[in-house]
């Protein structure tokens, strides 16, 4: 029997918590430190509370057992009971014991304190969310983080609870502010512990990982735009790859977020949706990025269609264009759509600008560029050349193409009027360069 158990069994334990009120324990206990009658006191006490459901008195007396010079492990036994103590179910329905309990405890500062308090509160919100009270749970949560107690980085006091990983904790707090109605809190919970999935110190289990991945996936439905990017940039595997992860089950959920943003128009999203897409080789449907491409420059958001187009390019969607530096030519796929060819033909020019603006009498290069079949039909690969001299009018100032014939093998060549590219140029060096020639 240990001590805690010694103590209850006392006579004077017992005529305490029939009478109600609290009388000094004189029992001769065998407890290995000093202060044990008072330790006895405090636990008397601790019972009585209990049965009156007086949670800020109990506060104190954990306040000073804790400030009192015992072993942790006896704080911790105690703690323990306090916990089991503050599950009960309260008379008055409406509130959260625990509640009071921190506030009470929070009044004096300390390690030992904050420690065992986050260890009451992470029992309690393991607990909730085991019996599906996520209203508790969540505000345990919130009790905790106001406390400033790190509470993902401690271990319950109950049974197993002491392998429940920092991943684990979590997504435990953040499913209860979402199953309780706050997308907000959960959001916010997730921020505040920097979208924590495991370390050296805190590893997680497999399972850890999946459940967080089905919280997050929950999350990405009842969110804004930009936060179900920020949620979906967050899903496990994606920053830190990770062999227990198949990162390849998240390439639908971005490409379902994408499709959403453009048929709402939400075209920054979309455009860094895309962009993440890229950096973080999760495969972009080629159809999907020639609307956004669309779509970008009929509202004129030709800053980010640039961007866009130029990681796009650097990480090889497009391999039917080149252009390289200086050789004054411009081979394009007939699969591109209006914009994409106008992007491409501003990067033909700025590569190509020390030649273009050299002067007229000294020039005498042509700009060409040929249209690659890479489509069997050919009206489609005529339509395309039409789609060529189209876009040739978007940039400001206008650009000049002109049809010069087809080459041996039968594919289209069109040339670009030196003078029109060099007064595009002359308006727009200054960003061209930045964009296209580095």
């Amino acid at each position: 029997m240990d001590w805690l158990e010694s103590v209850k069994h006392t006579p004077e334990f017992q005529q305490a918590i029939c009478s109600n009120s609290p009388v000094s324990v004189t029992a001769n206990l065998s407890v290995p430190f000093p202060e044990y009658l008072n330790l006895a006191q405090c636990i008397v006490e601790i019972e009585l509370c209990t049965k009156q459901q007086d949670w800020r008195r109990m506060g104190k007396v954990f306040r000073s057992i804790c400030q009192s010079s015992h072993h942790p492990n006896q704080v911790e036994q105690i703690s323990g009971r306090i916990a089991k103590a503050l599950l009960s179910e309260s008379k008055d329905k409406m509130s959260l014991p625990f509640a009071a309990f921190a506030e009470t405890v929070t009044l004096s500062e300390g390690a030992l304190i904050r420690n065992f308090l986050g260890r009451i509160g992470v029992s309690l919100v393991l607990r909730y969310h085991k019996t599906h009270q996520w209203a508790k749970g969540r505000r345990v949560v919130e009790v905790l983080s106001m406390s400033k107690v790190s509470y993902s980085m401690l271990k319950g006091l109950f049974g197993n609870e002491d392998v429940a990983s920092r991943c684990c904790l979590v997504t435990v707090a953040t499913e209860l502010f979402l199953l309780s109605g706050s997308v907000e809190g959960a959001l916010n919970t997730l921020r505040e512990n920097k979208w924590f999935l495991s370390s050296r110190s805190w590893p997680c289990e497999p399972a850890d990982l999946e459940s967080r991945r089905h919280v997050l996936t929950r999350l990405a439905e009842n969110t804004c735009h930009r936060d179900t990017l920020e949620v979906l940039c967050n899903l496990p595997g994606i920053k830190m790859p990770n062999d227990l992860v198949d990162i390849s089950r998240n390439g639908p959920l971005f490409d379902s977020h994408l499709q959403v943003c453009m048929d709402r128009q939400v075209l920054p999203v979309a455009s860094d949706t895309v962009d993440f897409m890229l950096s973080h080789n999760l495969p972009v449907d080629q159809v999907m990025l020639q609307i956004l491409f669309h779509k970008l420059g009929k509202q004129n958001l030709w800053l980010r269609a640039r961007e866009v187009f130029r990681h796009s390019l650097s990480v090889g969607y497009y391999p039917g264009v080149s252009a390289p530096p200086g050789f004054m030519a411009l081979i394009v796929s007939c699969g591109l759509g209006e914009v994409e060819l106008a992007l491409t033909l501003e990067m033909f020019i700025a590569v190509n600008a020390t030649a273009i603006l050299q002067p007229s009498e000294t020039t005498t290069s042509c700009l060409r560029i040929t249209l690659k079949r890479t489509q069997s039909s050919e009206s489609m690969y005529l339509s395309a050349g039409s789609r060529l001299l189209s876009a040739a009018f978007i940039p400001q100032p206008k650009l000049i193409v002109d049809y010069a014939g087809v080459n041996p093998s039968q594919e289209q060549v069109f040339k670009l009027d030196i003078s029109s590219a060099r007064r595009w140029l002359r308006q727009n060096h200054l960003w061209a360069n930045d964009v296209w020639a580095h």
